[in-house]
């Protein structure tokens, strides 16, 4: 069996203990804040009626469950405005940690407190494990929980045969609560994982690793949007010959001669938009004026033939026009569609400059 690597378990376990980096917390905090606002709202519900429902003679600390109701609402307030998830496990917290504090309160103001502030805490322990992204965290608050509905109730029944059973109880539902936080954990995790390779498979070509047409297509309309932009050259690169590559030396050949092509246009265009438009065709948007795409387009085309010699001899043909701000994006489209037709009427490996 195949044990996972370091990298791997590190990959899983960071994530899990301390609730991922920014891009992962960006991910996940429109679901947690979803799952908390139902949560504080139920705890909120929970403990009014838990207050008006205890029978006459039974009064709780005015000040204590007043106090308690405020810290909730307060925290749910936040918690609607906020926008970031370290924000949003803060609040979390403040609403556990109040509602606890307000049942501890109710529980004092009966006989037999430590009876009723255990299953309480049980409930508690296993109802947060969803709203907290990081077993850490989750930890933390739980170890308020317990200490807020359990300070100076125990050991219960000291010296008797079921004395154990609180702290057992204790010890269980944290366990099962932590094994609910790894397991809804996980899934987020999943999820965002799933997304990201969507993401890269939609956006993505998935032999060369260049940005697709749609990628390629989309990014070049923002930058010939923007109004305040410097000049931009559009450069449609073909490789020459290619279908004669793929019916001699097979596909396998083709598609090597694709990834390596590829891997040229992305070294040389660093900085530069670049991707592959389709089949054996593949584009630049070049930031810069004439005499440095002029300069950028010959060396493209020398590092293209120089990258092959010691196997066979594979070139480019190149055709560039300037991306008109003033007419939409298909106008330069059909300029360098037409230079990169010239180029290969004049004998290939070259570029032309409409």
């Amino acid at each position: 069996m195949r044990l996972p690597s370091i990298n791997t378990l590190r990959r899983v376990a960071v994530p899990l203990a301390f609730g991922g980096n920014s891009e992962q917390q960006h991910t996940y905090f429109a679901e947690l804040h979803r799952v908390g606002m139902v949560t504080q709202l139920l705890g909120i519900i929970a403990y009014s009626l838990t207050w008006l429902m205890m029978p006459e003679p039974y009064h709780p600390n005015q000040t204590h469950a007043v106090l308690a109701l405020l810290g909730m609402l307060t925290s749910l307030i936040v918690r609607y405005r906020c926008t970031t998830l370290p924000v949003l496990t803060m609040t979390g917290a403040c609403a556990v940690l109040t509602l606890t504090f307000g049942l501890r309160t109710m529980a004092d103001a009966v006989h037999h407190a430590s009876f009723w502030v255990l299953p309480v805490g049980v409930f508690m322990t296993l109802a947060i494990a969803s709203i907290f992204n990081g077993g850490l965290s989750y930890l933390a608050v739980v170890a308020g929980v317990w200490w807020n509905v359990g300070h100076g109730l125990y050991p219960v029944n000291a010296g008797l045969p079921d004395e154990s059973w609180a702290p057992l109880m204790i010890a269980v539902s944290v366990l099962f609560g932590l094994a609910l936080n790894v397991s809804f954990s996980l899934l987020r995790l999943r999820n965002y994982h799933s997304k990201v390779e969507l993401t890269r498979l939609a956006f993505q070509d998935g032999l060369t690793g260049l940005n697709n047409r749609r990628m390629f297509t989309q990014r070049a309309q923002q930058m010939h949007g923007a109004p305040h932009g410097g000049m931009l050259y559009f450069l449609m690169i073909d490789i020459d010959d290619f279908k004669v590559i793929n019916d001699q030396q097979g596909h396998d050949a083709g598609d090597e001669v694709l990834v390596r092509t590829a891997a040229i246009i992305a070294d040389k265009a660093q900085g530069h938009l670049c991707g592959r438009l389709g089949g054996e065709e593949f584009g630049v948007v070049y930031a810069g004026d004439r005499e440095a795409v002029r300069a950028f387009a010959g060396t493209l085309v020398e590092a293209v033939s120089q990258g092959f010699l010691a196997a066979q001899f594979v070139s480019i043909s190149v055709g560039v026009a300037e991306l008109d701000r003033g007419k939409d994006l298909g106008h330069s489209y059909r300029l360098a569609d037409e230079a990169l037709y010239l180029a290969k009427r004049q004998g290939k490996n070259r570029y032309v400059i409409a």
